[in-house]
C-alpha cells in the first residue's frame, strides 16, 4: 500500500517536472533574442511599467520597471526580438508623456548587449534631438549614404575599418543561425571581390591581392 503511494507520488513528481521543463523551454524560445537594458534618467516622471519604447513610428519594446536609485530613475526596458538593434551605445532618449522615445539620428554606436546600463544624455541639445531628431533625419540620411558610398569603395588600406564595422554585426548573425551567417559573409565577399576587380582594372593587382587576403583572414577569425 505504502509502496503504491510512493510510486504515485514519484509519477506525479515526474509529470510536474516535465511540465515545468516544457514551460521553461517555451518561455526561452518565446524570449530568445530579446534584449533587456536599463536607461538612467535624472527623473523619469510619467513613465511606468507597460509603457511603450518607440523609435520613429515603431514600438520597439516595453518599459518593464522604473526604480528610484540614488536620486535618479533607472528605467528597465525590454526590446522585442525584431528590434533588438534599436538601442545602440550612443542612442538619445526622451520621455514623451507615457512613452520612452529612442532616437538614433546621429548614432553610430554598436547595438547594446543584453543587460546594458546606459546614462541618458540630458543636456539641452540632446533633449531637443531626442524629441525632434526625425525632422532632420532626411538630411542626416543623405550624409550617411554619401559616407557609406565612400566606405564601400574598399582597398587594402581601408578594409580594417570596414571589417571592424562588420564585426559588430557578427554576434547577431550567429544568433540567427549558421545559414544567416553564411549569407551575410557571402554578401560581404561579393563586395570585396567587386572592389578587388576594380583595383585590378586600374593596374593595382598587389592591392587587390592584399584586400582579398585580409578579408579571408577576417572570415576565418569570425567563423571560430
Amino acid at each position: 500500500m505504502v509502496e503504491a503511494r510512493v510510486k504515485k507520488l514519484l509519477a506525479l513528481f515526474v509529470l510536474v517536472a516535465a511540465a515545468a521543463a516544457v514551460w521553461l523551454g517555451a518561455r526561452y524560445v518565446a524570449h530568445r533574442g530579446e534584449v533587456r537594458a536599463t536607461i538612467v534618467f535624472r527623473s523619469a516622471e510619467g513613465l511606468e511599467a507597460g509603457d511603450d519604447v518607440v523609435e520613429g513610428q515603431d514600438v520597439v519594446g516595453k518599459v518593464t520597471r522604473v526604480t528610484r536609485l540614488d536620486g535618479e530613475d533607472a528605467v528597465s526596458i525590454r526590446l522585442d526580438r525584431d528590434h533588438r538593434r534599436s538601442v545602440v551605445g550612443d542612442s538619445l532618449f526622451a520621455i514623451d508623456r507615457h512613452q520612452l522615445v529612442v532616437t538614433n539620428t546621429l548614432a553610430v554606436g554598436a547595438p547594446v548587449e543584453d543587460g546594458a546600463v546606459l546614462k541618458a544624455r540630458e543636456d539641452r541639445v540632446a533633449r531637443w534631438l531626442a524629441k525632434h531628431g526625425s525632422s532632420v533625419q532626411p538630411f542626416v540620411d543623405r550624409i550617411k549614404r554619401a559616407a557609406d558610398s565612400r566606405l564601400d569603395q574598399l582597398d587594402g588600406d581601408h578594409i580594417e575599418a570596414a571589417m571592424a564595422r562588420w564585426k559588430s554585426e557578427v554576434p547577431d548573425w550567429k544568433a540567427e543561425g549558421r545559414e544567416a551567417l553564411d549569407k551575410h559573409l557571402a554578401d560581404l565577399r561579393k563586395r570585396v571581390d567587386k572592389s578587388a576587380d576594380e583595383l585590378k582594372r586600374t593596374n593595382r593587382a598587389a592591392e587587390a591581392r592584399e584586400l582579398t587576403e585580409k578579408f579571408e583572414r577576417w572570415v576565418n577569425e569570425v567563423r571560430r
